[in-house]
């Protein structure tokens, strides 16, 4: 399938040996999408002036906190929003999905029931259900596997959001925040391999968090989430 103009905007970077073996956050979209997108490096300051016939933006993780916002973040938010009013569609992941929740009106908080780290399940709400996003890879009862990594969450739902996807981790998983603007708390574009790495470099925090390690990597395992941006990709091209 050709891929629509997409764009990612960067808000952080992951840590070096991650670089190192996997590429960094742009380059894990780029592998799940089988493309070359450009990147527009936010935390490093450069502007978001997309390029002409963008079609659709995707908006990274990020080892950063918005419980310890930095000025950009609220512009690039702010901007953010801006474009999916213009009619482009926005997608949010991970941080970028806690970017979109607070400039829509909500608050980014350490989640009071822990990290969430590994391959996990989360359940579609009704209106997840018949979104464009889930549509055609999530089995009927709205029950999906999907690959998490986070220890911020957002809370509440956005005024005039709509709740796509909960679980008992996290009760903010997937949000749609207008037509054009959705996000999600998971990470649809992270291989088990990745991720699986991700959990050995974090091995002593999650020990410290009376987490194993060993037992949440051994429960990575394969997802078909990534089919959530292919959806996103129709409905950039569909713009």
């Amino acid at each position: 399938m050709s891929i629509p103009r997409l764009v990612i905007v960067q808000t952080g970077t992951a840590a070096p040996e991650i670089v190192r073996q996997h590429g960094d956050y742009p380059d894990w979209f780029n592998q799940a999408l089988g493309a070359e997108l450009p990147v527009l490096r936010a935390h490093l300051g450069e502007r978001l002036e997309l390029p002409a016939g963008t079609q659709g933006v995707l908006v990274s993780g990020s080892p950063l906190s918005l419980t310890l916002p930095e000025p950009w973040m609220d512009e690039v938010a702010e901007e953010l929003l801006r474009i999916g009013e213009r009619g482009t569609p926005v997608l949010g992941v991970c941080f970028g999905h806690q970017l979109l929740g607070r400039a829509a009106g909500s608050q980014v908080v350490r989640n009071p029931k822990g990290r969430e780290m590994g391959t996990v399940r989360v359940q579609l709400t009704a209106a997840g259900r018949t979104d464009p996003l889930f549509r055609g890879w999530v089995p009927e009862e709205g029950l999906a596997d999907v690959q998490a990594t986070h220890v911020d969450s957002v809370d509440p739902v956005p005024p005039g959001a709509t709740l796509l996807a909960s679980n008992e981790r996290c009760a903010t998983q997937a949000l749609r925040l207008s037509d054009a603007v959705a996000s999600v708390q998971f990470h649809p574009e992270l291989r088990p391999e990745t991720l699986r790495d991700l959990i050995d470099s974090r091995a002593g925090a999650l020990r410290a968090e009376g987490l194993d390690p060993d037992s949440l990597r051994a429960d990575v395992r394969e997802t078909a989430s990534a089919r959530l941006l292919r959806a996103f990709a129709d409905e950039a091209r569909r713009s």
